[in-house]
């Protein structure tokens, strides 16, 4: 469905305060069966290990090497997966248009970035621990502050094909310096004040500033199918967002079958990610935690 000019106003306004905002109906109803489908079909090659770029229960970051249950599977475009209902989706026009809107830019300066899924373990409960993507718990307040100063660029989605409850936030935290009590939580692993779980129905998708402290809570006994990425809009030149972007392993978008196959609208923001490639080409790529 179209969003009216009023609407995604009022989507940009929550965002910017809260950090987040929750976006009804970007999956069309017609498109989630297609979608569940899909999404089962690399739940079920992930946790056979035929794929093997997954999420490991116990590692909450990447490189995840080791471990015998999975909690997200990753790069759902990637070709050797063959699952085109994942790229028209991540270029469908109401997702792009909202994720413009948020960030404050137009569709056509945006970058191709991440696309994965968040999925219920099968062996037991997994909590992650409380944090910022790119900001360890650890920093110190100055160092805090410096990472938060640096421009965004970017937007970070869930979108969930089965009613989901395992986010949750502390309103407003994206913007400033944590709290004493909020460090200690962060450090301690303990609950946090204010944190608040964010419910979404199927359907729906929250858009979140990945600065923001929060938290992903998996219950084995509930199907969690979750949508789970990314866009950005860096100046030309800019690299800011390399390092939490490239960790992720996408050699993949340099394969140009692959490039050809994709909805129109995708193939220039692949390139923009190509040409942020092409600026680290070289440089050793950091991981963002070591959690």
């Amino acid at each position: 469905m179209p969003y009216t000019t009023e609407q995604l106003a009022a989507y940009r306004k929550q965002f910017t305060t809260d950090g987040y905002v929750v976006v009804p109906e970007l999956i069309p109803a017609a498109d989630l069966a297609e979608l569940r489908r899909a999404a089962d079909a690399v739940t079920d090659r992930a946790r056979a290990f035929e794929w093997r770029q997954v999420r490991m229960v116990g590692k909450q970051f990447p490189p995840w090497t080791e471990g015998d249950d999975v909690w997200g599977v990753q790069n759902l475009m990637h070709p050797e997966l063959a699952e085109p209902v994942f790229a028209k989706w991540y270029g469908s026009d109401d997702l792009v248009d909202v994720s413009a809107a948020l960030m404050g830019v137009s569709p056509e300066v945006m970058q191709f970035e991440l696309f994965n899924l968040l999925v219920n373990p099968l062996r037991k409960d997994y909590a992650l621990t409380w944090h910022r993507d790119d900001v360890k718990a650890n920093t110190s307040p100055e160092a805090e502050a410096a990472a938060l100063a640096v421009k965004h660029y970017g937007i970070q989605w869930n979108a969930a094909l089965y009613d989901d409850d395992c986010l949750s936030a502390v309103p407003g935290s994206h913007a400033r310096l944590r709290t004493a009590a909020e460090r200690e939580a962060n450090l301690g692993n303990t609950d946090m004040p204010g944190g608040h779980t964010i419910r979404l129905r199927a359907g729906e998708t929250v858009f979140y500033n990945n600065n923001i402290l929060h938290v992903g809570k998996y219950n084995l006994q509930v199907k969690r199918r979750t949508l789970h990425g990314c866009y950005g809009a860096p100046p030309e030149g800019d690299t800011t967002r390399a390092r939490n972007i490239l960790q992720h392993d996408l050699g993949y978008t340099s394969d140009e079958t692959w490039r050809a196959s994709l909805p129109s609208k995708l193939r220039p923001m692949v390139d923009r990610l190509n040409g942020m490639r092409a600026l680290m080409a070289g440089k050793e790529i950091e991981y963002s935690q070591d959690l």
